[in-house]
């Protein structure tokens, strides 16, 4: 098996604020050798984050019996179970909205066979630490009585 590591660690996705992003990456599976269980970390999930969604569109459809599983490191279809990639267009979404404690990735998971087609994964996010950080070390800033 191998892993396959994004430079993308998501900087879009702000501690400080609680705006709705979208992230996505085209990969060309075409361009690595590729067989059944090898893992491709493409978008960075930031810690205290709910990915709302995510998929991914085929561009260009591959050939043979390959299938993609779209997930992260617990799951490895959160949000897409395994699908052959050989006609153009979205995948199946599963209605599936996750909280991420600590940082993660969205991942590919080459399930079956090798895949050469060429997709592009997205995901839509939302930090829950408005005005805090990422560190899970942020103090009460209210009172109750």
């Amino acid at each position: 098996m191998t892993d396959y590591n994004s430079s993308n660690t998501n900087a879009l996705i702000k501690a400080s604020s609680d705006t709705v992003r979208i992230a996505s990456e085209v990969v060309d599976f075409s361009s690595t050798t590729n067989a059944a269980t090898d893992t491709f970390d493409i978008i960075g999930i930031p810690a205290n984050t709910v990915v709302l969604a995510a998929g991914f569109d085929v561009l260009s459809a591959g050939t043979g019996t390959g299938t993609i599983a779209l997930g992260d490191s617990v799951d490895g279809d959160q949000y897409v179970s395994a699908v052959a990639p050989t006609s153009a267009g979205q995948q199946a979404v599963l209605a599936a909205p996750y909280a991420y404690s600590s940082a993660d990735s969205i991942r590919a998971t080459i399930a079956t066979a090798a895949v050469n087609a060429k997709v592009r994964v997205w995901a839509t996010m939302v930090s829950l630490d408005k005005g805090g950080s990422d560190a899970d070390t942020d103090a009460q800033n209210v009172t109750f009585s």
